[in-house]
């Protein structure tokens, strides 16, 4: 036997209180008795009440109480054990964190949303495996799968545009080292939510979604940015300037929604815009969930029968009992005959 809630045992020390408000009461109605009448008149009015009958009321009352503190406990029983398996998607976020993240045409910036909008997955998912792959000019594997949301959030709030020194936007390099990190096997419980301006230098994006849809993997993209573009902030000496090339004219980066929309074609998977209210996030989630989940793994657990429902029960038969139970004595009546 265990109970599920030990600190409402605390409300026991009611008891008492209850007890002592119940003497209090019984005096109190004696004294006015005595106020309003006295000596023989007293006992005539009274002759019909029952001492014991309302002392047993207060006991009813007591005991109702006692059992209903007892209900509150959450008395259980009976401990089995279970097997729960666990089941769902396997999820690789790529982040690009080039120097184009930067860019503040979405506000706070590119990379700030993006940060954002991951938090934001990570609520929705349940139970699903999740890892992170970050990329600029190369592409790092962050965080591997793991059903600690908070272990990637602790990643997250290190990373910035300048976490890789190479720069660059290697988008195909990031996403075929995503299909890399997931677990052999065949199954279409494998995604990858790329998160991403889609400006890609180096590294053959189309090329990676098709090695990506021959794994089996779903790519969703979220683009970053506008296609009008901005330039890309920079701090020099203590200021704030803005991004050259090699002839000293500023760069301008725009978003590239046309390559992002094939590669999530090519895979089966969907193009999202990112946007301020963050619908796009539902609709992500929507089709991760209905992707086909696998089992990730199994937890013993202990479960108890509960048994609040006897002491409740109890509880309810006093405080009835105490109800229907009246202060006067039960006369018997003596028969005399039918006229008299």
């Amino acid at each position: 036997m265990r109970f599920a809630n030990l600190y409402n045992f605390w409300l026991l020390l009611l008891l008492p209180f209850l007890a002592a408000f119940f003497a209090w009461a019984l005096w109190a109605r004696r004294r006015a008795l005595a106020r309003f009448a006295h000596g023989p008149l007293a006992e005539k009015l009274t002759r019909n009440l029952s001492r014991g009958r309302q002392m047993g009321k207060c006991v009813l009352l007591g005991l109702g109480t006692f059992f209903a503190i007892l209900a509150l406990t959450g008395p259980q029983f009976g401990p089995q054990l279970e097997m729960a398996e666990r089941k769902g998607v396997d999820v690789m976020v790529v982040l690009d964190v080039s120097r184009s993240m930067q860019a503040e045409d979405v506000k706070p910036s590119r990379l700030a949303r993006a940060k954002y909008q991951i938090r934001g997955l990570l609520d929705l998912l349940r139970g699903d495996r999740v890892g992170l792959v970050v990329f600029a000019g190369k592409a790092f594997v962050q965080c591997p799968l793991t059903t600690d949301y908070g272990a990637v959030e602790l990643f997250l709030d290190v990373l910035d545009a300048g976490a890789i020194p190479v720069q660059g936007t290697a988008i195909g390099d990031a996403v075929r080292l995503a299909v890399r990190s997931f677990e052999e096997g065949e199954g279409q419980h494998k995604a990858i939510v790329l998160f991403t301006d889609g400006e890609d230098h180096v590294g053959q994006p189309l090329a990676a979604a098709q090695t990506a849809a021959a794994q089996g993997v779903r790519l969703f993209a979220l683009g970053l940015g506008t296609p009008d573009g901005e330039l890309i902030p920079t701090e020099e000496g203590g200021g704030v300037s803005f991004h050259k090339d090699q002839r000293g004219q500023y760069v301008k980066t725009r978003l590239d929604e046309s390559t992002l929309q094939d590669m999530a074609l090519e895979t089966g998977g969907d193009y999202f815009r990112t946007t301020l209210g963050g619908a796009e996030l539902e609709a992500l989630y929507g089709q991760i969930a209905e992707m086909d989940q696998r089992e990730i793994g199994s937890t013993r657990l202990t479960r108890y029968q509960e048994r609040f429902q006897w002491p409740l029960l109890l509880a309810l038969c006093c405080f009835f009992a105490e109800a229907f139970l009246g202060d006067a004595r039960v006369q018997a009546r003596e028969w005399k005959g039918r006229f008299a």
